[in-house]
């Protein structure tokens, strides 16, 4: 997976993804929706077979932080789920 920062302004971030569907950036974007700090969270993706799905983020406050948080909070919740898959 490939990202390209589209956009990256301090209340503004468009983040394209290479290599990966619609999937990761949208738990991201579901995870973003969760703070309140966040004004707009969308996944676009213009053409279903040939665009890249991109994450655009506003917020009053710093949007890339936002999203590296919302990262964050993803990766602990998923280590939890992973704690919780029996082993052999």
């Amino acid at each position: 997976m490939k990202l390209n920062l589209i956009e990256d302004e301090k209340e503004s971030l468009v983040i394209e993804f290479e290599g990966v569907d619609r999937g990761i950036p949208d738990l991201i974007k579901s995870k973003l929706l969760d703070n309140k700090d966040v004004n707009f969270a969308s996944v676009v993706k213009e053409h279903f077979e040939v665009s890249k799905p991109r994450l655009v983020v506003k917020s009053e406050k710093n949007a890339k932080t936002l999203v590296l948080k919302a990262i964050e909070d993803l990766e602990d919740e998923l280590k939890e789920l992973q704690s919780q898959v029996p082993k052999k």
